[in-house]
């Protein structure tokens, strides 16, 4: 005995599933996408905190060096006994220097800087002679200048708050 068989019925119901189904593979792709958007947005989110928890940081860093604070602005290093605070006596953001850059590392727990700004830095004068030893009794002694470059750092992300690991600044 021979069967045959329509194969115009087996397209259709081809056809039907494939239909059916589509919705169902769109609806999918589409909470799929809406689920890596949702990760997306978190993770810029968490991105801007951090730069702007870097930038809190540095702000207090330097209103810490312009007060003469030397201890409370070692205290924001991760290893405050290797901070040089006394660098520079006054700094200023400037704003003409160029943009500045922060920029995270992948793992989100470091993380450098390049701040444009203004330091006023101060050299004691050199030989001591009896007109300097009295220069630095009423509080002169030193060369100061200013000059505009680039802090420089380093950051790291420890027990959730950021620290600074190096600072320094570079005449432009």
């Amino acid at each position: 005995m021979k069967t045959t068989v329509n194969s115009a019925r087996r397209g259709f119901i081809w056809k039907a599933s494939a239909a059916l189904a589509a919705p169902l593979a769109v609806g999918a792709a589409s909470a799929s996408a809406h689920a890596t958007a949702r990760d997306t947005s978190q993770a810029r989110l968490a991105q801007l905190e951090d730069v702007n928890a870097i930038r809190e940081l540095t702000r207090r860093y330097v209103r810490h060096v312009n007060a003469g604070a030397h201890a409370e602005a070692a205290a924001l290093f991760a290893k405050p006994e290797r901070a040089d605070t006394r660098a520079a006596r006054t700094l200023a953001a400037d704003p003409l220097g160029g943009e500045d850059t922060i920029e995270i590392a992948a793992g989100g727990t470091a993380a450098t800087a390049r701040l444009h700004c203004t330091a006023e830095t101060e050299t004691a004068i050199e030989p001591v002679t009896t007109l300097v030893a009295m220069a630095r009794a009423q509080g002169g002694g030193v060369v100061r200048r200013s000059e505009r470059g680039l802090l420089e750092g380093t950051y790291a992300k420890r027990d959730g708050a950021w620290k600074i690991e190096r600072l320094s600044f570079r005449a432009a």
